[in-house]
């Protein structure tokens, strides 16, 4: 098993910037906005004065994560089918399984974090999950 280096952190790379759009879709949608209006004054809910900030955070979070994944991918990929999507399927679910649910319970048990909030994140969280996962596929 080799790991190509420069391809693996295309692969993280793109993928961030990919989830970074299909994200901001998914989450400045009309309907998602309204919900997370309607949670505004959620003590749950940090509240930043600068979209800038926050957006330039998001993304160095997505691209530091992506990148880790990336190389997790690398390393598993020989054990993943041959075929681009169930491959990217295949570790999309394997993203689901080790971090989307594990914060969603968790964050579900533990916090005031609005429901309908924790209903959008675990959702858009598995559609990133996927997103990401076929990238790879196609990249790495």
């Amino acid at each position: 098993m080799t790991v190509n280096i420069l391809q693996t952190l295309l692969g993280g790379f793109i993928a961030a910037v990919v989830w970074f759009i299909i994200g901001g879709a998914l989450y400045m949608n009309p309907l998602v906005a309204k919900i997370y209006k309607d949670a505004e004054n959620s003590p749950a809910l940090k509240k930043w004065p600068s979209v800038p900030k926050y957006l330039g955070l998001q993304f160095i979070g997505a691209l530091a994560q992506c990148l880790l994944w990336a190389f997790i991918f690398s390393l598993v990929k020989s054990v993943l089918p041959e075929e681009i999507f169930p491959k990217g399927l295949l570790f999309g679910l394997i993203l689901i399984a080790t971090k989307i649910f594990p914060r969603f319970f968790d964050m579900w048990i533990q916090t005031t974090y609005p429901g309908k909030l924790l209903a959008v994140e675990f959702i858009n969280g598995s559609i990133g999950s996927f997103v990401i996962g076929i990238v790879f596929a196609f990249i790495i």
